[in-house]
């Protein structure tokens, strides 16, 4: 196992990694809830969750990491050398693993708080005067329009699937849930997940429905679907649709 020398965005996949690491110990199921708050993009779970984990980890390692390798085996020991190397390289790696809790905990704590800052501001709107924007509004005014996103950032995202799509779309832009009809945009961009793999769907009005939108992936323009807003809606219910809005301030790790 190998120590990360310099710090990447979390992902899915280090979380996943970890797990892989600890699987078996008593650590693990709360880090598997942290995956799944993590991917629900639940920052405040997720960082609840892996501190549960990390806590039950250090605590399973505190006995081995107070050891002192040349003072808990005697001269007597049989092969004393071989002992002391065993013990020397357990340390290391609760160290290691204990290196990547901390680094991972540090990020999601960042990521909880703006989460939380979120969450004020839209109950201060909530609460706000008739003279405010309403939440629909709020996201026509920051909706992404399909010419907002970038070639190459569209051929990034076409040749990564799962996970990694919703990773890389996380990082750049914010989901925004269709509670009602009255939130779906036309001319907006929506991320669809079908199985394994996520679609950027810019959305019109279809030519021969006007109730209906037509869409299709800008990753590759032959996927194409139509559905109506309720459709979406229902969708949206599921966790398989949402709108894409552009980021107001920066909120990458």
């Amino acid at each position: 196992m190998n120590a990360k020398t310099t710090r990447t965005p979390l992902s899915v996949d280090d979380l996943q990694e970890l797990y892989s690491e600890l699987r078996g110990s008593s650590a693990g199921p709360a880090l598997m809830d942290a995956r799944a708050f993590f991917l629900e993009r639940q920052m405040q779970d997720a960082h609840s969750k892996l501190s549960e984990s990390y806590e039950t980890y250090k605590e399973s390692r505190r006995r081995i990491l107070r050891q002192d390798p040349e003072k808990q085996y005697d001269a007597k020991t049989p092969d004393r050398d071989r002992q002391i190397r065993r013990l020397i390289r357990r340390q290391e790696t609760a160290r290691e693993l204990l290196d990547r809790y901390e680094d991972y905990l540090a990020q999601l704590e960042r990521l909880a708080d703006k989460e939380r800052a979120r969450e004020d501001s839209k109950s201060q709107r909530d609460e706000s005067s008739d003279d405010s924007k309403s939440e629909t509004e709020q996201a026509a005014v920051l909706s992404l329009h399909p010419t907002d996103i970038d070639v190459e950032y569209i051929k990034q995202f076409g040749q990564l699937i799962g996970d990694r799509q919703l990773d890389l779309i996380a990082t750049r832009y914010d989901f925004q849930a269709l509670d009602r009809v009255e939130d779906v945009i036309i001319e907006a961009v929506y991320l669809l997940r079908k199985g394994d793999r996520c679609f950027l769907l810019e959305s019109a009005i279809d030519q021969d429905d006007p109730t209906k939108l037509h869409c299709s992936d800008l990753a590759n323009p032959k996927t194409k679907v139509v559905l109506s807003p309720e459709q979406m809606v229902r969708l949206s219910q599921k966790r398989k649709i949402v709108l894409l809005l552009n980021r107001l301030t920066d909120q990458s790790v």
